[in-house]
């Protein structure tokens, strides 16, 4: 773990020092209701997928600073209003913006009544299978085949009314899409990785070098307008660290270590576990190899993160509003952090230690667009969100999908997305979402 640190740490501070010396945009403006043309307060103005946030005041106004990118898009969001997205492509150090919003309309069919959290089918189709999805914007990108993903798989643009926009053929063997800190979507194969470029409706495939990628890209968790925030986190190890990358001044603070507790103590043991002459050989290996000790090379020896009783440590971190979240299952605390990495308050949480209600699948997810988070369980085959207030650590909620043996699931604005293929049919699968 070591090295990887020294190598990430050599890296970004050469081009990413770079990258961020440059100018600051300042974007401000007002927000209008389209119709009244009245002023919409506390709307919600926030860079897509780095967490710059802003607000308007009571006359509408607002202002937001960002980096200078080729585009860079904003959120603009409001309980009332259906969500606007505004792509800044200008390279002037200031610009005004004049946005309005159209007000959420609530239609009821006269003929038809529905339950309200009936699956709703995003997008279905009888020739094409999706294989992932992230979101772009208002519009979806989907990797999607039609036999054979190995063959025949294609990148889709596809807007809201289930109108495919755009497509392009995959040169290689996709296994995903990956948005990165910077908002960027990366197609992932199996030996390579792509740069999705979408102007207009039209896609542009970039070829990223392998160990750039996961040496400067993947292992970057989030940004704030302060730090860039990033791990040393690798499966074979029981523990990481969190770290910050000062964009100003370049420094690199740690901001906390997480430690599987129970998977440590084995790991350590396993050097004891060695006969002497192989105690000799990892005291041999751990000299020549500085950044490992007898305990790394003794782990490496048995197999130890292969074992099927191994549990990787899982402890995300998320960036909401301006505080840093770390969600600590093994101490068993929310910690929270202003961007300057300073640790404010913790909350103790025990919804992962529960069993009754379903089986903790290790995962959480967040909506970006408002902070909320959500534990991820399963229960005969039906998966649960459970909603966790990370101010108390305490469950609100707990919502059920309606369809069994889901996948793919993401969550944004209030919904929560899927893929799925109805049952007993030869359909192809579908895109489907559930009102939170």
């Amino acid at each position: 773990m070591k090295l990887f640190i020294r190598i990430f740490i050599f890296i970004i501070t050469l081009p990413m020092a770079t990258l961020f010396a440059q100018d600051q945009v300042k974007v401000s403006g007002k927000i209008l209701d389209k119709t009244t043309q009245q002023a919409i307060e506390n709307a919600h103005i926030k860079v897509h997928h780095q967490n710059i946030i802003s607000r308007t005041n009571n006359n509408g106004e607002f202002e937001i600073r960002f980096q200078h990118q080729q585009f860079t898009t904003l959120v603009i969001s409001h309980t009332s209003y259906n969500t606007h997205y505004e792509v800044i492509t200008n390279n002037t150090d200031s610009i005004y913006l004049n946005i309005t919003l159209e007000q959420k309309v609530v239609t009821l069919n006269p003929v038809e009544i529905t339950s309200t959290n009936e699956p709703i089918p995003v997008f279905k189709s009888v020739e094409i299978n999706i294989l992932d999805y992230e979101f772009h914007q208002d519009k979806f990108v989907f990797i999607a085949y039609e036999k054979n993903p190995d063959k025949d798989s294609k990148l889709y643009l596809v807007d809201e009314n289930e109108e495919i926009l755009a497509s392009h053929f995959i040169p290689c063997t996709p296994k995903e899409l990956y948005t990165d800190y910077l908002g960027n979507i990366n197609l992932i194969c199996n030996d390579a990785i792509y740069r999705i470029e979408i102007i207009g409706y039209n896609f542009t495939l970039y070829k990223l070098p392998l160990e750039d990628f996961y040496q400067m890209i993947k292992p970057i968790v989030d940004s704030t307008g302060i730090s860039l925030i990033f791990s040393d986190f690798m499966r074979d190890f029981p523990k990481f660290k969190y770290y910050a990358y000062n964009t100003q001044d370049t420094s690199i603070s740690v901001i906390k270590e997480v430690v599987h507790h129970d998977m440590e103590w084995q790991y350590l043991y396993e050097y004891h576990d060695l006969n002497n002459a192989q105690r000799q050989f990892a005291k041999r290996m751990a000299k020549r190899y500085k950044n490992y000790d007898k305990h790394d090379i003794a782990a490496m020896m048995t197999g130890f993160s292969r074992n099927f009783l191994y549990d990787p440590v899982y402890a995300p971190l998320f960036v909401s509003n301006d505080t840093l979240l770390i969600l600590d299952h093994y101490d068993n605390f929310i910690w929270k952090y202003t961007q300057d990495t300073l640790l404010t308050d913790s909350v103790t949480i025990n919804y992962h230690q529960e069993k009754s209600n379903g089986k903790w699948k290790k995962q959480l997810l967040m909506d970006e667009l408002n902070g909320t988070v959500y534990a991820l369980f399963i229960k005969q085959g039906y998966y649960l969100l459970k909603h966790i207030n990370t101010n108390t650590g305490k469950v609100e909620s707990t919502f059920q999908l309606q369809h069994q043996f889901v996948s793919k699931i993401k969550i944004k604005d209030g919904f929560v997305y899927y893929t799925y293929k109805p049952q007993q049919t030869l359909q192809k699968k579908f895109l489907f979402k559930e009102k939170l």
